[in-house]
């Protein structure tokens, strides 16, 4: 028996976070392993195998799909995976069949067990073979299943061969070996996963699979300009975006029209808006976990793909045995699609946004208890503008120049490296550069670099058959160089003004920021049917001196394959942002920001329709969050404000493959989150308070190359602080506004149709996607804010994106 690897803003002054990687514990073992190995096991049978037809189109091909399989002590399956891909529409029938698929499920010492198996499916062009009399002797009948199975010799990689089990002999098991995976239980107990290419096909992304996160229960819609992540009404900075493990400071680009990761290269997305595993730290709102695949070793393989708002390119294969690479490159193309818009506002743009992100991927297995990965990625957003307005008798008139820029790139190392039977290692090293410039006139500038580096060492062990031990280290280390120039920046949530209300001045920061944390989490799994995480998380934030403690606890119960509960509660903690807490611009004697997290949800599961129902309900309690001193005395920040978010998730999925040629989801989100700034203060609304999010997004697989899909959107307007007049400052020259109550009035419900319609052509080895992918069908005026004239006697409504259609084409090898 051995173990095997399984591989699992525009102010942006905070320090940006560092994260760690997905553990996955595998335990490899013979078929008949030596009475040394240990516990005897067996693998799972297949006992109920599912047939499919070959994908619409492609009737004349052959093709086979190697898969990851996780078998449930009951022998039902728990997911599939692509492992080796046979194409998209051969890997999405063969999934689709592989989860109907019944096993006897594994055994260890005699007990059923949950495992994972590598499966070949293989489809084949069925030939008519001609009677006994006037052939090879048979019995004139063909063996619709001969030439399915492949042994070892044919594929060392292949753990189980695709062979329905009639077909198989007693001896002939034995040839064979599998790959029993001891999978963790969902220490998350409201996550939810989805695969790249279901996210890819979404209407009104483009094929960005990042885009469709903002389509899943739980997150709000950010303003248009605003590329950010808003989990359940909390600011942008309480959350955090992990790719393979590492913090990104970027989710999308300028404006949101695109993600910094190209989809090509993604393997699924994993969002927690709660209750995540102590693994992760210093954060109080939810976690999004971006998983990009390993490189395919079938041979090479590429895409271009052009559209109105950008061009991308790839290309991926093995190099030898055991080393595969992948590279992919993106650059924008949207100068005139934001020029319409720049011109619907009144704004007019010296030079165009631009961005671009770029990817690297390697990996390298040089045995069977070692495994390397090579991430190198990047992506950069520039802004250069000039904003003016003609002065006459009743028009204010100024001028200044605005420029942004935000730019990181990462190098990151992982070796994942196997002790003996039980234990596992998994050590992560990654470095970079953060750089973040902008720029009002002469009324604020900022300049900051950041070199970060995250180092996480973690160890996992089989303690028993259902307990699973985790511990390890998260250190984040940030050498950081930041110049301000400007007013020192006041309270940013819930002041209309900007947050800017201190005294001009110019200021630098050299130093050192030093985060490390220790954690440990048990995963124990009783009779089968409860899944308990039990963990705690230790915390010092070098910004403020300061350490913290957070237990937590998620567990989930299957009443049946179709029913199951879950619950969480747990204590987040999350370090004051670089402004409040900095020397000479905020208050170095700050504590740390607390929240209790609590939940509690039901899944409900159809299998023969591919249907997933999900209920949760909520409630978080934030307590010392950073406030504004009144009047802006000193220290200028204190831990008095509170905090409460509370609300209900609903959620229906139909997954690719089942009975109907339909795929998509529906998401409804009914919350509050409201905050006391001061003790004795009225609750009022977080500035990304969204009472009601509705989503419905269904895809139509129409048939010939043929895929039709429309995603409809309605989410209440964002809460704003109105004005209710203004006084005229004779000193400066300008008219100042009188702001009413904070965060009072809220922008009209927002609505939004996208239609996607998608024609494939297959011309040899190679496929031609031409599609048209349109946002806002019906140009919905929705408006995101308001404009005011130069003595506020009168507005303007600002308007979101009007109708925009993409056209693209994409060629993929």
């Amino acid at each position: 028996m051995r173990l095997r690897l399984g591989l699992p803003g525009a102010m942006a002054l905070a320090l940006f976070a560092f994260g760690a990687t997905r553990p996955s514990f595998s335990l490899a073992q013979d078929a008949a392993p030596p009475p040394s190995a240990g516990p005897t096991s067996s693998p799972p049978r297949l006992t109920v195998f599912v047939d499919v037809p070959h994908p619409p189109g492609h009737e004349e091909e052959e093709a086979a799909v190697l898969l990851a399989i996780v078998v449930a002590t009951d022998g039902t399956v728990e997911s599939v995976e692509v492992v080796e891909t046979g194409g998209a529409e051969f890997d999405e029938a063969a999934v689709a069949a592989a989860r109907q698929f019944v096993f006897e499920p594994a055994t260890r010492d005699g007990t059923p067990a949950r495992a994972r198996i590598r499966y070949r499916y293989v489809f084949e062009v069925i030939v008519e073979v001609a009677p006994a009399d006037e052939g090879d002797g048979q019995d004139g009948e063909s063996d619709p299943d001969d030439g399915e199975g492949e042994g070892e010799g044919d594929d060392p990689d292949l753990a189980v061969a695709v062979v329905p089990p009639t077909e198989l002999d007693d001896d002939e098991v034995a040839t064979f070996s599998a790959e029993g995976v001891v999978e963790p239980p969902p220490r998350d107990a409201g996550s939810r996963t989805i695969t790249s290419e279901v996210l890819r096909r979404i209407p009104g992304t483009r094929g960005d699979a990042l885009r469709a996160v903002e389509l899943l229960p739980g997150v709000g819609r950010p303003a248009f300009g605003q590329g950010v992540l808003i989990v359940r009404g909390a600011a942008p900075g309480d959350s955090q975006v992990f790719l393979d493990g590492n913090p990104v400071p970027l989710l999308y680009h300028f404006g949101g029209l695109t993600s910094f990761f190209n989809s090509q290269l993604l393997d699924r997305i994993t969002f927690v808006p709660g209750n995540f595993s102590v693994r992760y730290g210093r954060k109080i709102g939810g976690i999004l976990e971006v998983e990009p695949r390993d490189p395919r070793t079938d041979g090479y393989h590429g895409f271009i793909e052009v559209s109105v708002i950008d061009a991308s390119l790839s290309l991926e294969g093995p190099i030898g045995d055991n080393f595969a690479f992948a590279i992919a490159f993106r650059r924008s193309l949207i100068d005139l699609v934001l020029g319409a818009v720049a011109s619907s506002a009144d704004i007019n743009f010296l030079t165009a946004p631009v961005y671009y992100d770029y990817q690297a991927i390697a990996t390298w297995r040089p045995d069977a208890e070692n495994r390397f990965r090579f991430l190198v990625y990047g992506a950069t957003d520039q802004l250069r503008l000039l904003t003016s307005s003609d002065a006459s008798d009743d028009v204010g008139s100024t001028s200044g120049s605005f420029g942004f820029e935000q730019q990181f790139h990462r190098f990151q190392l992982s070796w994942r490296h196997l002790y003996g039977e039980h234990v596992q290692q998994d050590l992560s090293v990654g470095f970079g550069l953060n750089i973040t410039q902008f720029g009002f006139g002469n009324l604020v500038r900022f300049d900051g670099q950041f070199w970060p580096v995250q180092i996480r060492n973690e160890f996992r062990v089989d303690v028993a058959e259902n307990i699973h031990l985790i511990a390890g280290l998260d250190l984040q280390i940030t050498p950081l160089t930041i110049a301000y120039a400007g007013p020192a920046p006041g309270q940013a949530e819930g002041s209309p003004g900007g947050g800017f209300n201190g005294p001009q001045g110019g200021r630098r920061w050299d130093g050192t920021l030093v985060q490390p944390a220790l954690y440990v989490e048990s995963d124990v799994t009783i009779d089968d049917t409860v899944d308990l995480a039990i963990g705690v998380r230790g915390d010092y934030f070098g910004s403020i001196e300061r350490a913290s403690a957070d237990p937590r606890i998620t567990g989930r119960v299957r009443f049946s394959p179709q029913w199951a509960l879950r619950a969480g509660v747990g204590i987040f903690s999350q370090p004051p942002e670089f402004t409040e807490s900095a020397p000479d611009l905020g208050n170095p004697e700050l504590g740390v920001i607390h929240a209790v997290h609590t939940g509690l949800g039901v899944d409900f599961r159809v299998p023969e329709f591919r249907l997933v129902f999900q209920v949760d309900g909520f409630y978080k309690h934030i307590q010392d969050r950073v406030v504004a001193t009144v009047g802006g005395q000193s220290p200028r920040f204190i831990n008095e404000g509170l905090g409460r978010i509370y609300g209900l998730e609903v959620a229906a999925r139909i997954e690719p493959g089942g009975p109907l040629p339909l795929f998509g989801f529906l998401s409804y989100t009914l919350m509050r989150s409201e905050r006391q700034d001061h003790p004795g203060d009225e609750w009022r609304l977080f500035d990304f308070d969204q009472t009601h999010i509705f989503t419905l997004a269904l895809v139509w697989e129409i048939g010939l190359g043929f895929e039709l899909g429309a995603t409809f959107r309605l989410v209440s307007g964002n809460p704003y602080t109105p004005v209710v007049g203004a006084v005229n400052d004779l000193s400066a020259g300008v008219y100042r506004p009188i702001y009413g109550q904070t965060n009072s009035a809220r922008n009209p419900l927002f609505n939004r149709l996208d239609v996607r319609l998608q024609k494939r052509f297959d011309i040899g080895d190679a496929r031609l996607f031409l599609y048209i992918d349109v946002q806002n069908v019906y140009n919905a005026t929705n408006r995101e804010g308001v404009a005011y004239n130069y003595d506020y006697t009168s507005s303007v409504d600002i308007a979101g994106i009007p109708i925009i259609p993409a056209l693209g084409i994409r060629g993929e090898l």
